[in-house]
């Protein structure tokens, strides 16, 4: 057998909330320690992950698979706050888990503290059906209802952001909402909304909106050269987006677009269709 990575999108009434959730199965799979690693971008969203069966651990940056055995294991439910920086996990044995990103500023109307409060009561429930066993198509359909009601009940996001395919999409509405917002129009008045709602900075929105206008180039241009796309994803040069592509997932573009063709550990980024 081999592993299940699957990708599913929100319903539209849940778009401007959910950017998308996935799924990983590899029971009954034969993988060695490294395959079982997982490695995963940068990102600005808040992620909910339920591990349904087995159990996962983060490792801290320069961690190496022998030292990961001694990890604690992930919480059933765990949540992840924006990253700056990549981020890898490792399955201790087979896994079943579902992972969901959601954008900060809606994730605060749902959380009683925002990103750094407890876990929402609601959310456990709304993983049901996959703790119970269900389809897994049948199981999100679950969870997207469930979430759709308490949104119905809860503080939401001032307006501006109906959903859509790109992340930077969403930053330049948070930015453009920020610098609207009243009554300050200062620099620094956009700023502190920005990082209220956020979680983050306005230069780190920033990096994460030029690592998604990168990666939509690279798409749209798959067989120009580095150069060339650098500057079209509004790089200064070859050498500026290779340090960003290094932040944001920690390698350099050649050596990560290697990995994500050969390694079983870069499946995230396969299945997001995520090439530099």
């Amino acid at each position: 057998m081999i592993p299940i990575s699957k990708l599913f999108l929100p319903p539209a009434g849940l778009a401007d909330a959910v950017f998308a959730g996935i799924l990983r199965d590899t029971r009954g799979c034969t993988l060695n320690d490294a395959d079982r690693l997982n490695h995963f971008p940068a990102s600005p969203l808040v992620s909910v992950s339920f591990v349904i069966e087995g159990g996962l651990c983060i490792l801290p940056e320069g961690c190496d698979v022998a030292a990961a055995r001694h990890l604690p294991q992930m919480d059933r439910l765990s949540l992840t706050p924006p990253q700056d920086g990549p981020t890898t996990s490792w399955s201790i044995g087979p896994v079943y888990a579902i992972s969901v990103g959601l954008f900060p500023d809606a994730w605060d109307g749902l959380a009683e503290a925002g990103q750094g409060g407890p876990m929402p009561r609601f959310l456990e429930a709304a993983f049901a059906g996959y703790a119970q066993g269900f389809p897994a198509d049948a199981a999100w359909a679950q969870f997207c209802a469930a979430l759709m009601a308490e949104r119905a009940q809860s503080r939401p996001a001032a307006g501006g952001w109906s959903g859509g395919p790109w992340l930077s999409g969403w930053s330049r509405a948070l930015m453009h909402r920020a610098a609207l917002a009243g009554p300050g129009r200062s620099l620094r008045a956009m700023e502190r909304r920005i990082k209220r709602w956020s979680g983050q900075s306005r230069q780190t929105l920033a990096f994460h909106a030029a690592i998604d206008r990168l990666h939509q180039i690279s798409l749209a241009e798959k067989d120009a050269p580095l150069a060339a796309i650098a500057v079209d994803a509004g790089f200064a040069d070859q050498s500026h987006m290779g340090r960003a592509v290094r932040r944001a997932t920690g390698f350099s573009p050649a050596k990560l677009n290697r990995m994500i063709e050969t390694q079983e550990a870069f499946w995230c980024y396969r299945l997001l269709g995520e090439r530099f």
